[in-house]
């Protein structure tokens, strides 16, 4: 299973060269599941897909101007998506249910803090998202965009960081992008999800006329018993 996330930094309806940048990558990497954050609606990556969007973003909201079919977070998903589950905001969390190779999988996709680390919105999104993970029965996939840094530059705060590592390590969940520095994006996984399986993460440079976020990648290989078989 091969899960990619990205912010692409408010991509608009009228920016093919971008947004085609954006489908080859994708394309090239040929991943099971997508996070997009900052993203638009009219994005698509053909029938392959199965998909999940955020509320689209009216012309004002949040005290911020927003462009022509912008929505906050979109999932792709190769695997159907069966159940839609409420989340506390519409317009920055999404959830849904999908079932895998590996057993069942709730996905869960949000940006924490539309307007970075610091703030009301990233504060009251941080609590609002912990409540509802924490409530979550199942094996989670939580991804997108965090406003946080678990490596390299301390941001938002070193207190933000442990305090955050703890509620995941509580829940059971682990951070499998942790080691990438100063990544605001991530993917954290259900550890029982994760068992007799290995993970390979790396992130990908984006030239920052297209996002000022890399996009990361994380494979998940399970072995077999008592092989050297590989199932992705």
């Amino acid at each position: 299973m091969k899960i990619l996330s990205w912010n692409i930094e408010r991509l608009k309806i009228n920016e093919n060269d971008e947004l085609d940048f954006i489908k080859n990558l994708i394309s090239s990497e040929n991943p099971d599941l997508i996070f997009l954050t900052e993203t638009n609606i009219t994005v698509d990556f053909g029938t392959e897909y199965f998909s999940l969007h955020s509320r689209e973003l009216p012309e004002f909201h949040d005290n911020q101007s927003y462009n022509e079919k912008e929505n906050r977070v979109s999932i792709f998903s190769k695997y159907s998506i069966f159940e839609i589950l409420e989340t506390y905001d519409h317009y920055t969390a999404i959830c849904g249910k999908i079932n895998t190779e590996f057993g069942e999988l709730i996905l869960y996709g949000s940006i924490i803090g539309s307007f970075g680390g610091r703030g009301f919105n990233f504060k009251n999104d941080l609590e609002n998202q912990k409540s509802e993970i924490e409530k979550l029965k199942g094996n989670i996939c939580f991804s997108g965009d965090f406003n946080i840094a678990f490596s390299g530059w301390k941001y938002p705060s070193k207190k933000v960081i442990d305090e955050t590592k703890i509620f995941f390590e509580e829940q059971n969940l682990k951070i499998l992008t942790e080691e990438n520095e100063d990544c605001a994006i991530h993917i954290v996984m259900d550890k029982d999800f994760l068992k007799n399986k290995t993970i390979k993460s790396k992130m990908i440079k984006i030239d920052r006329k297209i996002s000022d976020h890399n996009a990361i990648i994380c494979e998940i290989e399970k072995i077999e018993a008592g092989s050297q078989k590989l199932e992705k």
